[in-house]
């Protein structure tokens, strides 16, 4: 069985990185002309070599190393090939030891996030006391991510120490986590081109997820869509590729970028899966190193809030402009949150590294965690976004963290939205929930919505305050409705499906949900004092009036006598027939009686006979009668009335 992993050079220029590789592998990793006329590695070189891995029987690692220039002018290439390594072999010739290329090689490294290092001390055949110079690299690496990774003294051209650094990179790995495979295929483009009669080509480091032929594969920045046709690990063809694997893909649909016209090109990144889109800005966390880079004067000026820069990123780079919180400059030895807006769009992941340097490429100022892949510009100095990514610069990679500080920032989330933003798989995210939920953190809305647990109990709250307030405010009605619940409750029940989670939620903690109204099972309608006197007088009028009752426009001549009336209404003391005829509660009841006294008594009856009996105008024997009806007391037969009949 195999496993797939990275490893990266990395030291000053002439400190034999690529002699070394050669050693390594067998492969020269210059391959341009002017490399090897020039003794100069320029571009990015590629080689790989395989190990056995200690204490198995027929396990191997499968190594690809990638090489990088270690000249000042070729820093941005080198920066292309180091994002995904896995272990950095980090060079320093023993005749040479720490150089300026050294340290921001180191810098850079460190700001993406490796510290899985062994430094090959080379050129050691030419060192006359070679322990007393690895003494002095061990003082010069305190206090930087390499301080205690294991010196190895090698000579590449005469073989001295290679068995030993071969060792030492088989034993580091084994105590390596496999490269992360969350379902998410991701592929930085650090090589396209199109040989005769096979279409596009692109190289880089698989990282995220499996790939396999036919997935389908979007370009960023252009957005082109593309599918692979064939894929190549170390020039043989395989018919998927893992995490950890340099990886070539054919890709025939998908052309090379030309002048006006979109394609693919070295810094673009391939995305597979159900990610996010790319954003023009990322929030995230920038540090700063406290050690000067000897020569570069930018490391020690301070980085000023809306200052232009290249962020790199995967193997491509992009200007940008850099955003501080209010009266924030970042110093050497310094770190912040800030927001970086770019000028196209970059697709990104939280808890992904970045580099800064100056945009005249003279200096690498700066390094950084994204917190926050798809930002809003709105609000980013506000005192709630600042608290969210200082909370999440603390654990950047813990995902429970993640999952608390997007439910708290937004509220309400579907699972699918949460697979889509954070650099996980479907399996890591349902488990974090899962706990979260029997921790009481997180609760399910249904079967579509999550909620942070604190956040949707001090919405409940929020709730039955408002339908509790609203009984104080209003005694006479007899609930809230639904669509004033609503408005009231503002933003997050316009979000499908929520407003009727939290109705739910009250009909479960002493409210009544129905017919459009919501109130608590304790209300009961009172009448307000000041319609006391007006509701007396209503009542006395149709008590009086009996069967031949006012208009209802004459019990209602002032706004406290409307009021009265509604509230009478509303509590069955009086009975709106239709919009002409009201009678008093006890008239009605009354009405009611004879009416089935009669019907009892005579089995049916017509409309002119009720009259009779009742002794009123056919404007009030109409409605009373069809009001009968409607309550299913008594059916329409015709000309005839008779009682329904009692199951």
């Amino acid at each position: 069985m195999s496993r797939n992993y990275i490893i990266g050079t990395a030291g000053h220029i002439d400190h034999g990185k690529s002699t070394l590789v050669q050693t390594l592998t067998g492969t020269n990793p210059d391959r341009l002309p002017e490399e090897k006329e020039r003794g100069v590695t320029i571009e990015l070189g590629f080689a790989h070599f395989s190990l056995p891995v200690p204490k198995t029987s027929d396990d191997t690692f499968e190594l690809g190393v990638v090489d990088v220039p270690g000249h000042a002018d070729f820093v941005n290439n080198m920066v292309a090939g180091v994002g995904t390594i896995d272990l950095g072999i980090f060079v320093v010739a023993a005749d040479d030891s720490w150089m300026p290329q050294s340290e921001e090689h180191l810098q850079i490294l460190t700001y993406l996030g490796i510290s899985n290092f062994i430094v090959a001390l080379t050129k050691a055949d030419l060192c006359e006391d070679l322990e007393f110079v690895t003494e002095m690299l061990a003082d010069d690496l305190q206090g930087t991510a390499l301080e205690g990774a294991p010196i190895v003294p090698v000579s590449a051209p005469t073989g001295f120490g290679m068995e030993l650094l071969k060792e030492t990179i088989a034993n580091t790995l084994l105590e390596t986590p496999a490269p992360r495979n969350f379902g998410h295929p991701r592929l930085a483009v650090d090589r396209a081109f199109s040989p005769k009669g096979v279409g596009t080509v692109v190289t880089g480091t698989l990282a995220g997820g499996e790939l396999k032929t036919g997935d389908s594969l979007i370009a960023y920045p252009s957005g082109l869509k593309t599918s692979v046709r064939a894929i190549q690990n170390h020039s043989s063809s395989v018919d998927h590729a893992m995490p950890g694997m340099r990886t070539a893909l054919n890709l025939p649909d998908l052309t090379l970028t030309s002048k006006g016209k979109k394609g693919v090109s070295r810094g673009n990144l391939l995305v597979g899966g159900s990610l996010a889109e790319a954003s023009y800005e990322v929030d995230a966390e920038l540090i700063r190193s406290a050690r000067p880079i000897p020569g570069q004067k930018g490391t020690l000026r301070p980085l000023k809030s809306n200052h232009r820069i290249y962020v790199h990123h995967g193997s491509g780079r992009t200007q940008a402009r850099v955003l501080f919180p209010e009266g924030n400059t970042l110093h050497p030895g310094e770190s912040t949150i800030a927001q970086l807006r770019f000028d196209h769009p970059v697709h990104s992941l939280v808890g992904e590294r970045i580099v800064i340097r100056e945009l005249s490429g003279e200096a690498t100022i700066a390094g950084g965690t994204i917190l926050d892949a798809h930002p809003s510009r709105r609000n980013f100095r506000g005192v709630d976004r600042q608290l969210f990514l200082t909370e999440r610069a603390t654990a950047p990679d813990d995902l429970q963290l993640l999952l608390r500080t997007h439910l708290v920032r937004d509220h309400f989330l579907t699972e699918g939205s949460l697979v889509q933003a954070l650099p996980f798989s479907v399996a890591e995210i349902k488990a974090a929930l899962k706990k979260m939920t029997k921790a009481n953190e997180v609760v399910a809305l249904g079967e579509k919505y999550l909620s942070f647990a604190p956040y949707w109990k001090s919405l409940v709250k929020e709730s039955s305050q408002l339908v509790q307030e609203y009984h104080k405010k209003h005694p006479d009605q007899i609930g809230m409705t639904t669509e004033l619940f609503k408005k009231s409750m503002g933003a997050p029940m316009g979000i499908p499906g929520l407003l009727d989670a939290l109705l739910i939620q009250l009909s479960e903690k002493n409210f009544k949900v129905g017919d459009n109204l919501i109130c608590h099972n304790s209300h009961s309608l009172e009448l307000p004092p000041e319609l006391e006197t007006p509701a007396a007088e209503i009542l006395k009028t149709l008590d009086n009036a009996g069967l031949n009752p006012p208009l209802p426009g004459e019990l209602q001549g002032t706004p406290s006598h409307t009021a009265a009336y509604k509230f009478l209404s509303r509590t069955r003391q009086i009975i709106p027939l239709e919009p002409k005829v009201t009678l008093g509660g006890e008239v009605f009841q009354s009405a009611v009686a004879k009416v089935t006294a009669f019907l009892e008594e005579n089995g049916q009856a017509t409309v002119s006979e009720l009259r009779q009996e009742l002794d009123t105008s056919r404007k009030v024997i109409m409605p009373l009668l069809d009001r009968l009806d409607r309550d299913k007391v008594t059916i329409r037969n015709g000309d005839y009335r008779t009682l329904v009949p009692q199951s």
